[in-house]
């Protein structure tokens, strides 16, 4: 049964329109008359498209010729131009976009249902939202790619796995046996750990990446409830130490249920904020990994000078301002002997005493965009299988759309040849008036 199109009604403005569409596809999201029509706003409607098609790395010209649009009208429909768009537009658009139409007409639900979590400082609302925007940009990819199947979905583990203590404990016992409940459930006795990004995926199941924060911004954690995925990132920076910090910190928060209000960094810090702080410490530094390197270098506490504390820091891959505030904790320095310590940088302390080279390869490293490992996985896979441009990987991981086609041709990944789609508008119609 063929719907009855009505003429699209004249507007005021340019953003809402009068179209013709079974409420089935629009979800009830938008304004009804008594003559079926709904009041979609068309703006809005290119905004989505827009950013669908970036998301899934396609231009105009090649969406355009997907959707079987002259480019021309793809640009009036995305800047909200056109004057009216119909159902077989829309529906062609999103076949090609893969996804449900009603995403172009009522938007994307992830972005309203994200919880977000920021390690902050002084950052300003156009920088906040740029953290978030790219952060989003990751874990819509991943919502779209849920097609792919159950088995590459994010396995979370439940919640209790490592028990909380007590918060009748002061903040730094509290941190200190979370810490090494943590190092027990993963067996890490108090050696030092390699990749705290792999450990957070390993003990929680979350994912983890590194990506372009402004630098105002140390860390992020965002999560989609309603897919019960958590994604931890931190910013790509020049010191590495302070990268594995903040997603230690992260965990921490993580650990301790602690939500999705913003975790600012300032000199009225929270207690929920030194508390993580005191968690990443022992985490990363165990007080008794600390005792046992000592006594097996045969150094006694009152012998611990600078360099003594650097090759701590460097072994477990700490800051030296951390492994100073811990052996302040054991005794080890006194308050004065911290201060007077205190502010040499990583590079310094590289350059002085003879891990320089490597150090600036561990910074040029701490530099580089990571991906989460089963988001970009997925993504590689669709990109196999024609469903998303290479864009979208470009964004994944940090380069420029020709690098990513070259480094996954070079791989032997190439899009297997598109499979031509076409609409059933009856199909849709007539579901679309049977659930009316």
């Amino acid at each position: 049964m063929q719907s009855r199109r009505e003429p699209v009604a004249a507007a005021p403005t340019c953003q809402t329109r009068l179209v013709d569409i079974p409420l089935a596809i629009l979800n009830q999201a938008c304004r009804i008359d008594s003559r079926r029509r709904c009041f979609v706003d068309l703006q809005l409607v290119g905004e989505r498209i827009r950013r669908e098609r970036e998301h899934a790395g396609l231009s105009q010209r090649d969406l355009a010729a997907r959707a079987h649009l002259s480019q021309p009208t793809l640009t009036r429909i995305e800047t909200g131009a056109r004057a009216n768009v119909t159902l077989a537009e829309l529906d062609r658009l999103a076949v090609a976009l893969d996804i449900p139409v009603r995403l172009l007409t009522c938007g994307n639900p992830v972005r309203s249902r994200v919880r977000i979590a920021a390690r902050i400082n002084d950052v300003t609302t156009g920088e906040r939202e740029d953290a978030l925007r790219r952060t989003l940009q990751v874990l819509e990819l991943d919502a779209r790619l849920d097609g792919l199947g159950p088995s590459t979905a994010q396995q979370r583990k439940s919640d209790g796995f490592v028990p909380v203590l007590d918060e009748a404990l002061s903040t730094e016992q509290q941190a200190r046996v979370l810490a090494q409940r943590v190092r027990a459930v993963l067996h890490l006795d108090s050696a030092p750990i390699a990749d705290v990004d792999d450990l957070i995926e390993q003990l929680t199941g979350v994912d983890t990446a590194v990506l372009e924060l402004p630098k105002t911004i140390d860390g992020f954690t965002a999560t989609d409830p309603e897919r019960s995925t958590t994604l931890i990132a931190v910013r790509a920076c020049d010191v590495p130490e302070r990268q594995r910090f903040s997603f230690a910190h992260e965990l921490g928060h993580l650990l301790w249920g602690d939500g999705a209000q913003v975790h600012e960094l300032s000199a009225k810090r929270t207690p929920g904020e030194r508390r993580c702080d005191a968690f990443a410490r022992h985490l990363l530094a165990p007080q008794e990994g600390i005792a046992a390197w000592l006594s097996a270098e045969e150094i006694s506490a009152n012998c611990v000078n600078e360099r003594t504390a650097a090759l701590l820091a460097r072994h477990f891959r700490v800051s030296f301002a951390v492994m100073l505030i811990q052996l302040e904790e054991m005794s080890v320095l006194t308050e004065k002997e911290k201060k007077e310590l205190w502010g040499t940088t990583g590079t310094q302390l590289a350059q002085r005493y003879g891990w320089g080279p490597a150090y600036k390869q561990e910074q040029r490293a701490a530099q580089a965009v990571r991906a989460p490992r089963r988001i970009l996985e997925r993504a590689v896979e669709a990109y196999r299988q024609n469903m998303i441009g290479v864009r979208a990987l470009a964004m994944l991981e940090g380069h420029s759309p020709e690098e990513a086609e070259s480094r996954l041709r070079e791989a032997g990944i190439v899009p297997n040849p598109p499979t031509p789609k076409r609409a059933n508008l009856s199909r849709l119609v007539a579901r679309g008036l049977a659930k009316e």
